[in-house]
């Protein structure tokens, strides 16, 4: 009786022993490394959020607990009206951008029309250029004053003025829609390029016409792809920034992100009336989020690929082929060419000068000259460049590692890891900016006003597509190769740089380019972290376009930014080409030896 207690203390000291070296196992502290790095890039800011909402704002920092932010912002009737405006945009350019890259999706993935890889290009090259500019090149084409478009149709029908106005809700769409129909492309065609057709050809024997077949047929089983290609557009015409900043102010078409950077600049900031700004802005995406997920939790149900064989067949549109992709490349060259070619143009001429109409000046090089000798241009790109590399790849390693432990290390936990990674998408890009200005404000954490703290931005903001990307191409990888070599003695390190990384290269690489690009022409974050001494292009620009700049200048300022992003994007698909060859040869491979 007298040794069962110190053998019991051994006991629970040896189970102790073992629960602590469990623990401290390199997978698991890599995993409590990962949450804790995600957790706080993602939950600090929001942690800001709520504090600086539910403070009293006393212009020198929050106050006590309050209500009265909430009062100040929703008070008013001018609410409502933002509310609407928000909401109207977002869906309407939704709707509009869906049926755009909808379009272009079916044609390229499920009719024979040729000129189909020339579309995809097209669509890739448009991410190259900024909705800044995008919204910056409308407004010389369509505004009721300076459009050449105007111009040229009250020259040829001799009207008082012109027929459109850019500065409306209409033009709001129609400048965001035309910028983001590619991505809506890019989603859906996918879920098209693998729709089997054998399922509409049945309905189509048994004597059902092709207008009876696609409502109720062909959409459902698209139904999660068109659903969370809304969503996505949905929450970017929420977020969006650009447009209602250079479009809704002057039409004087509030939403609430133009709102929530606007009470950041009154004098003093209203920070605490901006969190409670961005509190709605937040829920509203969250929300869209949720209505997502239910809207798809039997994804199963409209699996068209199974074990059974699969088969994807062209719809033949003989005569039709041509006018059709004809339509489809003026679609493109409408929505991208048009604001492209308008930028180019006005850039050779340092006064107004409208496509087709003619110009009292010669066309000069001399805007060029100028934006290449102004000093903060040359170090806004070299913030940028640096910025957006740094961003690109904290991103891509950090994921990686993530998406490794989710999926292979730690399955049952890891879940959470993904979940934290996704959060951000919720998060506009506005939301984020404001809540990291206000997280570093209050944290003595000496990042304010430096390049540091706008590289914690953008590695927040760009989580989602890291491990989007990562998840994507470990998924393929078959976890019986890290098994093997495993077993064969080989330790984690030499797994992860003789086995994952080459396989994993291409993949990584393009999460690379693509989160590069996107980082180069952030400005919804930038404009609320920027200092005196770290300017990046996105915010130059839109300074020398709202204090009154040359035309010109703005636009080669323009060209020059869209040029060296076209080339980044040009190698992306040269390398996503080169990653499809090899496959359909591996595939052929594969075949011929199984035969």
């Amino acid at each position: 009786m007298t040794l069962a207690a110190p053998m019991e203390s051994n006991s629970n000291g040896g189970a102790l022993a073992r629960a602590f070296a469990a623990l401290i196992r390199p997978r698991n502290l890599a995993l409590i490394a990962c949450v804790l790095i995600a957790g706080w890039l993602v939950f600090v800011p929001l942690a800001a959020l709520f504090y600086t909402a539910f403070t009293e704002d006393t212009g020198f920092g929050p106050g006590p607990a309050s209500l009265s932010n909430f009062v100040q912002a929703y008070s008013s009737w001018h609410i409502v009206r933002l509310f609407g405006n928000s909401l109207i945009f977002a869906a309407g350019t939704a709707v509009l951008t869906l049926l755009m890259g909808g379009f272009v999706a079916f044609v390229v993935e499920r009719t024979d029309a040729p000129l189909g890889p020339l579309f995809h290009s097209l669509a890739l090259l448009s991410f190259a250029i900024p909705g800044l500019l995008t919204a910056m090149a409308w407004i010389f084409v369509l505004s009721p004053n300076i459009g050449w478009v105007n111009a040229l149709m009250k020259n040829w029908f001799g009207l008082s003025e012109g027929p459109f106005s850019i500065y409306s809700m209409g033009g709001m769409i129609w400048a965001l829609a035309s910028h983001y129909f590619p991505l809506a492309y890019l989603a859906l065609g996918p879920a098209l390029r693998v729709l089997d057709v054998r399922l509409e050809e049945a309905a189509l024997v048994s004597g059902a016409r092709y207008w009876q077949v696609m409502p109720k047929i062909t959409l459902p089983l698209l139904r999660p792809a068109i659903l969370s290609t809304m969503l996505l557009l949905f929450m970017l015409g929420m977020s969006s920034y650009e447009v209602p900043r250079l479009i809704g102010r002057p039409a004087r078409i509030d939403v609430f992100t133009t709102e929530i950077q606007a009470a950041t600049q009154n004098a003093p900031p209203e920070f605490g009336i901006s969190s409670a700004l961005g509190m709605t802005l937040l829920l509203i995406c969250v929300v869209a989020v949720i209505f997502y997920r239910r809207a798809t939790r039997n994804a199963e149900a409209f699996a068209t690929i199974t074990g059974k064989g699969y088969m994807p067949t062209r719809i033949k549109l003989r005569k039709w082929r041509w006018p059709v992709a004809i339509g489809v490349l003026f679609m493109f060259l409408l929505a991208l060419g048009l604001p492209l070619l308008t930028l180019v143009w006005q850039s050779f001429f340092r006064n107004l000068a409208q496509p087709f109409i003619g110009s009292g000046s010669p066309a000069t090089w001399e805007n060029y000259e100028f934006i290449l000798r102004y000093p903060i241009f040359l170090d806004a790109v070299k913030t940028s460049v640096s910025l957006a590399a740094m961003a690109a790849t904290i991103v891509v390693a950090l994921t990686f590692v993530m998406a490794w432990i989710a999926l292979r290390a730690a399955p049952k936990s890891g879940w959470l890891l993904d979940s934290i990674a996704f959060t951000p998408i919720a998060m506009p890009h506005v939301i984020v900016g404001a809540a990291i200005l206000f997280a570093y404000l209050m944290l003595p954490i000496p990042v304010y006003n430096t390049i540091w703290i706008l590289l914690i931005a953008y590695v927040t903001l760009y989580l989602p597509y890291g491990m989007r990307f990562t998840s994507g191409g470990l998924t393929q990888i078959h976890k019986e190769l890290e098994e093997v070599a495993e077993v064969s003695g080989a330790r984690m390190r030499q797994i992860f740089f003789r086995i994952l990384l080459p396989l994993l290269a291409p993949v990584l690489l393009a999460a690379w380019i693509y989160i590069f690009v996107l980082a180069v022409r952030e400005l919804g974050a930038s404009v609320f972290l920027v200092g005196p001494g770290t300017h990046v292009l996105g915010t130059i620009s839109l300074t020398m376009w709202e204090e009154g700049g040359s035309y010109g200048a703005v636009s080669a300022l323009g060209v020059i930014q869209i040029i060296p992003l076209i080339m980044i994007v040009a190698g992306l698909r040269w390398l996503e080409l080169r990653v499809q060859r090899r496959s359909e040869a591996a595939a052929a491979k594969a075949q011929a030896a199984g035969q």
